[in-house]
């Protein structure tokens, strides 16, 4: 986060989902407070560099396909839904600390 805030890699905007919301919030209202997850839901929602995408029906079938597709990987209904929303949008990079997306042929910052 340093380094994107630092403008050393190059992001403009930073793209989740409310499905990945979802987890985050709920990690950081069991890991530290509900108080804590309140405020990061709030900056998140307040930024102009982060963009919140809420799955549709047609998004939900992508990863609901790509999930029941690959059984044989560890990826968790999320990820799928991170994947298909992705390649619906044509990102290629995410930003992300979990091997998942590079198994499933994006690339990932950091290195």
């Amino acid at each position: 986060m340093k380094a994107i805030g630092a403008k050393e890699v190059p992001v403009r905007t930073l793209i989740t989902s409310d499905y990945v919301m979802d987890e985050t919030l709920t990690l950081i209202r069991f890991a530290h407070s509900h108080s804590k997850a309140v405020e990061f839901a709030n900056a998140v929602s307040a930024s102009n560099a982060t963009k919140i995408v809420f799955v549709e029906e047609d998004l939900y079938g992508n990863a609901l396909e790509l999930f029941t597709q690959h059984a044989d990987k560890p990826w968790s209904f999320t990820d799928c839904v991170s994947f298909a929303l992705m390649k619906h949008i044509e990102l290629t990079t995410a930003f992300t600390f979990d091997p998942h997306f590079q198994q499933a042929g994006f690339q990932t910052l950091p290195k």
